[in-house]
């Protein structure tokens, strides 16, 4: 993958819970040998997000407005601190731009 990836972890508030997602993300980006920038975001800046990937929980689905997510892949998770389930989340948008 030659591409630099942009990856944002949103949460609510911004802080404590994407900050813990961001870590989970950076250590499986630098596992696969991914090239990414990974930030947080909160909910009230979700329209300014200029990512490749939205990393959430599917409680905040109903704020991601349709433009957000025609432009932007938005992956939901159940949990922003369980590592398996952002790890599962990631494979599977890695494995599809692989193809």
């Amino acid at each position: 993958m030659d591409k630099r990836y942009k990856i944002t972890a949103l949460c609510g508030m911004g802080l404590g819970t994407s900050s813990l997602a961001r870590m989970a993300i950076m250590d499986y980006v630098k596992s696969h040998g991914i090239d990414a920038t990974v930030t947080v975001a909160d909910i009230g800046s979700v329209k300014s997000i200029d990512a490749d990937i939205i990393l959430t929980t599917k409680s905040m689905a109903s704020h991601i407005s349709d433009d957000i997510r025609s432009r932007i892949t938005v992956m939901y998770v159940t949990n922003l601190i369980k590592k398996d389930e952002i790890n599962a989340k990631l494979d599977e948008f890695f494995a599809g731009q692989a193809e």
